[in-house]
């Protein structure tokens, strides 16, 4: 998308965000885009995200700019500005048209040839709402509601989801998706991703994967050869609570020890704070993840955090 964007000032981002729960004044306006409160310039950020999604290119959105994989930025100072002197059911629309300026189309995927195409297409987990017309894809799965397995052809300066006409021109489908599989387990195979334990040798300890790429939370799809690879742990009969606050991280603790409960509160603060600070937005909870099934144990309802263990509190009482 490097080519397609306008000229944009950028400004170093100052820092991260507070945590979550600790009191906001009910009008603090944003450090970047100062006409906004903190509700208003997150959402903001989330719609901005979502269109540039839904047509065709993956960004990155930080306070006062967005950043494609090329390192071209686009400022957000004046279609923020336009935004905030309109309706807010009317932003939707307005930051549309602003991306439809300021892009060209995606790249046709006619342009590559079958092998090319192959090698490009992976699993991914996403956003439902990111995607333009999930329920015309064909070949979506719902992993809990709100967040699906897609397949996605990763162009380098952007991911593309094929659609099912798309899809159907390059082959079988069931051989698509065993690529799409084998393509994202490939990435298991490289130096990079690494795994950090956060907390080690205290109660609580959760592991953490952070990398730059686009698929790092999609490697949630292939958790158990995931888990052996980044902490030589086991993906075992009581499952893994996992966390996919963005694109770019994935948190996950096998419930193997009573200590699990801790973790899935420590990981539940970090995720709710990811998920509003970092790019490519998935889901503020944390789920359990046991033969294949994901139950959500936590959930955010009008902006409060609460645990919702319901089986995994039995499960944790058995060691």
């Amino acid at each position: 998308m490097g080519h397609a964007l306008r000229a944009g000032r950028a400004t170093i981002v100052s820092g991260r965000m507070k945590l979550l729960n600790r009191r906001q004044p009910s009008r603090s306006f944003d450090d970047h885009l100062t006409y906004f409160t903190l509700v208003e310039a997150n959402e903001f950020r989330r719609l901005v995200e979502r269109s540039f999604g839904a047509s065709g290119h993956d960004v990155s959105v930080y306070g006062d700019r967005i950043e494609d994989r090329d390192g071209t930025t686009l400022g957000l100072w004046n279609i923020g500005h336009l935004c905030a002197r309109a309706e807010r059911d009317e932003w939707p629309d307005l930051i549309a048209e602003h991306v439809a300026l300021v892009t060209a189309p995606p790249r046709d995927l006619g342009d590559l040839t079958s092998e090319d195409f192959e090698a490009a297409l992976h699993l991914r987990l996403a956003d439902a709402a990111s995607l333009p017309d999930p329920d015309g894809l064909g070949h979506a799965r719902v992993v809990v509601p709100g967040l699906l397995e897609v397949l996605s052809v990763d162009l380098g300066d952007s991911v593309v989801t094929p659609s099912k006409d798309e899809l159907a021109a390059r082959g079988i489908l069931g051989d698509q998706l065993g690529r799409g599989r084998a393509n994202l387990l490939s990435l298991l195979a490289a130096d990079e991703p690494r795994g950090s334990v956060v907390g080690e040798g205290a109660k609580g300890r959760f592991t953490s994967v952070t990398d730059p790429s686009f698929f790092t939370a999609s490697l949630a799809l292939v958790l158990p050869e995931a888990v052996r690879r980044f902490s030589a742990e086991e993906h075992g009969g009581r499952g893994t609570l996992v966390a996919v606050p963005g694109r770019h991280r994935l948190l996950y603790r096998p419930v193997d020890a009573p200590d699990a409960g801790e973790a899935l509160r420590r990981m539940f603060e970090v995720a709710r704070l990811d998920f509003r600070d970092a790019p490519g937005a998935l889901s503020p909870n944390v789920f359990w993840v046991r033969n294949n099934r994901w139950v959500p144990v936590t959930s955010v309802e009008r902006g409060k955090p609460r645990l919702v263990p319901g089986e995994l509190r039995d499960a944790l009482k058995s060691f």
